[in-house]
């Protein structure tokens, strides 16, 4: 029986056949880079233990050295003709932690010895290649054999049991992986796949050994969990975006620090204070990756005073040589703001000692100089004077203000737009509904927003509210946990105040908010002299709070980043789309003026028309009269014309006899004109019997006439001559 659990972060394969059982180790935590980790066997000691369990540890930090340790499977030996073994260590990973347990049973022993003795003797007789010999340190530049030949084995014993040996091999080959600069090791192990027998079963009568899981970098996966991880990552990250001159200068730096701390004396601390960040100023990733939990804890009650200076430079790698001959050249510039105004108001501001006005107005003239973009606030002052009462010179705390405002993205609070504001005003709007959900509801419900009380809190980092004794407390906490790490503080401000405010109206809550908040929970604490060293006691008793009891990581922060994106994008859309629905509605509104007009006019014409409208109808109206007029007039005429044509009728009347002799002549003349008709007809006979006489000259012929034709028209001319009678 064999099982692997493989956490690693280094990518390590291993093929065993099951007739391979290898262990192997290396030196513990603590030795130098130049030392190569050694690999022994473990053979005999598997033959005389039913199970030994190998625990892998392997740490990193600021120069600390790589330790790998793999694991071996042991398995059951039924195949002696198929030894294989193949170890891959990638170079750029560094192994983490990885244990193994092996389990061989006191019957398996046996059998292994009594195996072991016999192939021992036929070897013997065998003519084998000479095995390389045991290499326990190897270089880097040394290459590393994919495939390691596998010696002679004798065949099986017919007549007894197969007898089964393993060879001896050489120590399996480790590589120190070249470590980067603050990185921890990775290891993984992919063991080898168990053999088949012809029937389809495995040989082995282990399990089969499942593939290990990959695990990314230790120092990106504390990131996603803890702010100390995450804000170490991006000052990492920045380090390492830095040009080559400028990453010796700060490992000389950083160099010189570790040399500074080295001069404090530890023994004025408790023996546990000291030892534990004596140890986080010289490995600083180490305590991060393996006491996470204990860094969180200290820092919750501060950062010893002799140490703070060195670990907000180590933390942020503010020591640079660089600085001094930029501070100098920016004091010999003009400032961009009032510089006596500026102390004057220095002179009179609470909690900034007399002695300071002028450095922070030095240090102050100076960032901003070096960032024009920056816009001039007083409440920089607060930042700056907590930053000189942990700093002896003006340079160190212009070194540390850089890099809070470029590193930390302090500056943001500080721009023309000031974009950090709302994001940070809606991180805490989440996490106070998560944390406070009833104060969160009362606050909606009475029309409070964060943005309304907490501007002006995160622009000073708190330090108008605590006392000087308390204020490099807040720098501990940012330059180790970020920015978004303060917001510990108001957040358990309102819940242990929220008996108070779920009992206010707006303006009343507002003005609890933004400046009763803390003296109200210094007044449910007992400490009711702002003065008093209880004081002192009653701001570490809630940083110490804030810090243990508020959950804060770096994933949920991003979560809140990325839905204030969200929803600014959508305001944006809505904003843009509401710009041109405006932008459209204002080119209607021209076009509705424009109609309007155009209308406007149409009616004046349509009035215009409608008057001469009526004028003409009137008109109409008149001509018509004029017209009934004239036919009046037209019918009395005509009544007088027949009357007149009556009169003139009756004046010219003819007689009777006339009448009778029109008549008569009339039908005398139709008579003639009948008689006229018969003549023409006889004419035309007459004509056409010429015709006839003169074509019967010409033949020679007689023509014979009709005397009662003749007869006939001597009676017509007769009676043609009577009507004229």
């Amino acid at each position: 029986m064999a099982s692997n659990e493989n956490i690693s972060k280094e990518d390590v394969e291993i093929l065993v056949t099951p007739h391979q059982t290898q262990l192997e180790k290396i030196p513990g935590d603590g030795a130098p880079e130049n030392e190569e980790p050694t690999i022994a066997s473990n053979r005999e000691a598997n033959q005389n233990q039913k199970a030994e369990d190998v625990n892998v540890d392997a740490t990193s930090g600021f120069g600390s050295s790589q330790g790998i340790k793999n694991g071996v499977s042991n398995s059951d030996l039924s195949n002696p003709h198929e030894v294989l073994l193949q170890t891959e260590i990638e170079p750029e990973k560094q192994g983490e932690a990885q244990s193994e347990s092996l389990l061989v049973s006191e019957e398996l022993s046996q059998q292994l010895e009594t195996e072991e003795s016999k192939v021992e003797e036929a070897l013997a007789k065998i003519t084998s290649p000479p095995l390389p010999q045991r290499v326990d340190n190897v270089e880097m530049s040394m290459p590393m054999p994919a495939k390691l030949p596998s010696p002679p084995v004798p065949p099986r014993n017919e007549n007894g049991p197969a007898l089964v040996h393993r060879p001896e091999l050489p120590q399996r080959q480790v590589i120190n992986a070249e470590t980067l600069h603050l990185k921890a090791p990775h290891v993984n192990v992919v063991p080898a796949k168990p053999t088949v027998n012809n029937l389809g079963r495995s040989s082995s009568s282990a399990p089969p050994i499942l593939p290990p899981r990959r695990i990314g970098n230790p120092l990106d996966l504390a990131a996603q969990k803890d702010l100390l991880a995450s804000t170490f990552k991006k000052n990492l990250l920045f380090y390492k975006s830095e040009d080559t001159s400028i990453k010796s200068d700060l490992d000389e730096n950083i160099s010189i620090l570790k040399k500074e701390s080295d001069k404090i004396d530890a023994h004025q601390l408790p023996e546990e204070v000291g030892s534990f960040w004596v140890q986080t100023v010289n490995d600083y990733q180490h305590t991060l990756l393996n006491n996470i939990e204990n860094l969180h804890v200290q820092l919750s009650r501060g950062i010893p005073p002799a140490y703070r200076l060195i670990v907000w430079q180590l933390v942020s790698y503010a020591k640079s040589k660089s600085f001094d001959p930029i501070y100098k050249v920016y004091l010999t510039q003009e400032a961009p703001f009032d510089v006596q105004g500026f102390e004057d108001q220095l002179n009179v501001m609470d909690g900034i000692p007399y002695t300071n006005a002028k450095r922070i107005t030095n240090v102050l003239k100076a960032y901003l100089l070096f960032d024009s973009e920056c816009e001039f606030s007083i409440d920089m002052a607060y930042i700056i004077n907590m930053l000189l009462e942990v700093c002896e010179k003006e340079v160190d705390a212009f070194g540390l203000f850089v890099r809070l405002m470029k590193v930390y993205d302090l500056r943001l609070l500080f721009l023309p737009s000031a974009p950090e504001i709302e994001i940070l005003c809606y991180k805490f709007d989440r996490l106070v509904e998560e944390s406070c959900p009833d104060v969160y509801h009362h606050m909606v419900e009475k029309g409070v927003r964060s943005s309304m009380f907490l501007a002006d809190f995160f622009a000073t980092l708190f330090q108008k509210k605590l006392p000087n004794e308390i204020q490099p407390r807040i720098g501990d906490i940012v330059f180790l946990e970020s920015l978004d790490s303060i917001m510990r503080i108001p957040v358990t401000l309102l819940y242990n105040t929220r008996a108070e405010l779920l009992k206010m109206d707006f303006e009343e809550l507002l003005e609890f908010l933004k400046s009763g908040l803390l003296d109200a929970y210094i007044r449910q604490e007992g400490n009711a002299k702002s003065d008093s060293p209880s004081l002192n006691n009653c701001m570490d008793k809630l940083l110490q709070n804030a810090m243990m009891e508020v959950q804060i990581t770096p994933k949920s922060m991003k979560k809140y980043a990325s839905e204030y994106d969200e929803i600014h994008r959508l305001d944006n859309e809505r904003e843009e789309q509401y710009k041109a629905i405006t932008g459209k509605n204002l080119h209607l509104q021209k076009h509705v003026r424009k109609l309007e007009n155009g209308y406007t006019s149409l009616n004046r014409e349509h009035v215009t028309i409608a008057n001469e409208l009526v004028k003409n109808r009137l008109n109409i109206e008149s001509v018509l009269n004029e017209n009934n007029g004239y036919k009046l007039q037209i019918l009395d005429l005509k009544k007088k014309l027949d009357s007149e044509k009556k009169k003139q009728i009756s004046i010219a009347y003819v007689p009777n006899d006339l009448k009778e002799d029109l008549e008569e002549t009339m039908k005398k003349n139709a008579q003639v004109m009948d008689e006229n008709l018969k003549l023409q007809d006889r004419i035309s006979e007459l004509e056409r019997t010429i015709e006839a006489i003169k074509t019967a000259n010409n033949n020679g012929t007689l023509f014979e006439y009709s005397n009662s034709r003749n007869h006939s028209s001597g009676t017509a001319w007769s009676g043609f001559k009577k009507v004229f009678k």
